[in-house]
């Protein structure tokens, strides 16, 4: 029998979830400068004193996103294989094509409602120094998980340091990619780009032979 405690907690968790929704429907049709309160409030049958007592601010709405987005992006890795996902000459096994990973990856993360909306927030911490200071150490943590979670065991330390500027370059690429589209009114042709790319990226994923133990 579920106790009065837990039926709040999960109408808490309910509430934070719908915001967090909210929100990331707010920061993709409007972008980061017109997302308010107000308008979350909008979106979602919850009171104005139930946001506050979640999210006191909007940058406190912003950075629950952030959590919720981050943790987003790595739960999609981990339910991936890392043999074939997105780097599949990184690891012994060489099943799976670089450019349909690729594509994959921007249709179903990154050009969506919550990819787009993580961009927005990135966008913004290039002028707001106080949102920047308190996403910035959650970003570095994100991205260490990210490189941990691709790197093969038993790499030496230059071949990790290179593997790192690669992951590195690949974010780079898809995140100039939300921009880039907007100059290009045929998603075909921003497909044909992400397969360029890494027809251009390929060469640099040479197999890595990783030493098994006894």
């Amino acid at each position: 029998m579920i106790s009065k405690l837990d039926k709040k907690k999960q109408r808490g968790e309910n509430t934070r979830k719908a915001l967090i929704k909210s929100t990331i429907d707010c920061l993709d049709r409007l972008g980061y400068a017109e997302t308010s309160i107000n308008r979350v409030l909008e979106g979602v049958d919850v009171s104005r004193g139930a946001l506050m007592h979640h999210f006191p601010t909007k940058e406190d709405l912003v950075i629950g996103t952030v959590d919720f987005l981050l943790s987003r992006i790595l739960r999609h890795f981990q339910q991936e294989s890392a043999s074939s996902f997105p780097f599949p000459q990184v690891t012994q096994s060489r099943d799976g094509d670089l450019g349909d990973a690729m594509v994959s990856y921007w249709k179903t993360v990154v050009d969506t409602p919550e990819g787009r909306a993580f961009s927005e927030i990135i966008m913004a911490t290039r002028t707001d120094t106080a949102l920047s200071e308190r996403i910035s150490p959650k970003l570095e943590d994100w991205n260490d998980q990210l490189n941990q979670f691709f790197l093969p065991p038993g790499l030496d330390e230059e071949a990790s340091q290179d593997m790192v500027l690669i992951l590195l370059i690949w974010r780079s690429f898809v995140r100039g990619m939300i921009l880039q589209q907007e100059f290009h009114g045929d998603p075909a042709y921003v497909e044909k780009i992400i397969r360029k790319f890494a027809m251009i990226i390929e060469p640099y994923l040479k197999p890595i032979e990783v030493e098994s133990g006894p």
